[in-house]
Parts: C-alpha cells; structure tokens; sequence
C-alpha cells in the first residue's frame, strides 16, 4: 500500500510540475477538444481537480450498468485544525456517444487539454464543486495514471464490482461482519468505543475515525453489496 501510495504522490507532483491546476488557471477554449475514444470504459479513471488545499479528486468507474462517480475533497475543522476528507457519491450518471458526462448534480464533458508541456485527457465540469471558482467558469480535472479501483483494507472488492453468493457463503460470519464494516471504515466511520469493530479497525494503519455518520458518502454498489453480505450473514 505505502509504494502504490507513493507513486500516486509522485504522479500528482509531476503534474503539478506541468500546471495541471487548470482550475486556477485560465486557459483558452483553442486548447480544448472533446475527447472520443473508441470504447467508453477508456474513461475509466481517477482525475484531480483544483490546487493547493482546493484539491479534489473523481473517482470515475464502471459496474455493470452502474457508473460509479465519487468525490473526494479535504477540509480543515474548525475548532480543532484537524484536516478531514468528506466524499460525494454522484448518481445517476450518463455518459453519451459525444463524450457528454451528465449526473444528478454535475454536467461536463470528457476532452483533451493542449498546453506548452503536453497533451492531457480529463474531464470538464461546467459547474464545478470548487466553491472559489466564479460561476460560469468550468473547471477541468486531468486523468492521473492511478486506478480509480484504489481501495484500502482488505476487501476492496466490495466497493469495486457487485459480490457473488458463491464467493460470500465460502466465508464465516466474522469475516462477512469485518468484510461489510471495513466499507464505513474506509470513510473514517467512529464505531462504537470498546466494540469490536472499533478494536480492529483501529489495528489497521490505514484506518483514521472521523465521521460519526458516513452514510452519504457510500456508492449504489457499496450498498448493494452491503444488503447482500447482511443477507448471506442472516443464513450463518
């Protein structure tokens, strides 16, 4: 995990070293065109959006019929100076042949951005959740090389693709418990001090509590496949 974490720094330092923040950036419609490849999954990714403690990252990928799109943006607490990551779940995306990106919340479109340093694919919101960009400025988020698969914990399956009931009635009802709890551990869920969950979960290097709720943050097949280990737990 420490070297996949590693080369994601060092992907975002190169950009960086490119001026990728193009939401600080002006720039002209000129270097800008829709981007059209030949199979829709090559929009599959993860794209960094803003600058500096503005930064925010989409995480962009397909399950089954499902588009999966989740935000992920920090902020300071106020009061206690603790830096918190909150996330965004987009629903009901679309994406069509002309490389439109549409969602309950967000609009854009998939292009390919042409500056001094280079060609970059990204993805650009005509209404942006950066909040100090003005209105009618769009904002363009540029595709990292980091898969928008990246989970930590041990099972990351279960917010990647829908889960089997071979591959869930193989497993105990103790692994099934951890294994659906490790979803709301990802987002920084406080569980329950003393409980078993909190016991565990706060072995894990990666685990960092924050939230007391994190039920909006988690996507449809998140959910899904949490209903679905319940289900499977119900029958141990």
């Amino acid at each position: 995990m420490k070297y996949v974490l590693a080369i994601l720094t060092l992907t975002i330092s190169t950009f960086n070293l490119l001026g990728q923040n193009i939401g600080a950036l002006e720039i002209s419609d000129d270097n800008v065109k829709p981007w059209l490849p030949k199979f829709e999954l090559e929009y599959e990714g993860f794209y960094k959006f803003g600058e500096s403690e503005s930064e925010s990252d989409l995480k962009l990928f397909f399950v089954d019929t499902l588009i999966v799109g989740q935000v992920m943006q920090g902020y300071w607490e106020e009061g206690t100076g603790i830096w918190k990551w909150t996330y965004k779940t987009l629903t009901n995306i679309e994406i069509d042949k002309k490389g439109n990106f549409k969602s309950d919340q967000h609009t854009g479109q998939f292009v390919i951005y042409t500056d001094s340093t280079g060609t970059y694919k990204g993805l650009k919101i005509n209404n942006p959740w950066t909040e100090w960009l003005e209105d009618g400025r769009y904002e363009i988020g540029i595709r990292l090389k980091v898969s928008a698969r990246l989970y930590q914990g041990d099972y990351p399956q279960v917010s990647t693709r829908h889960l089997t009931e071979d591959e869930l009635s193989q497993l105990d009802k103790e692994t099934l418990q951890i294994m659906r709890n490790e979803v709301f551990a990802r987002y920084g869920y406080r569980f329950k001090e003393g409980g078993k969950m909190e016991q565990y979960f706060s072995e894990q290097n990666w685990y960092r509590p924050q939230h007391v709720d994190v039920s909006d943050f988690l996507t449809q097949v998140e959910l899904d496949n949490i209903d679905f280990i319940k289900k499977i737990e119900s029958k141990k």
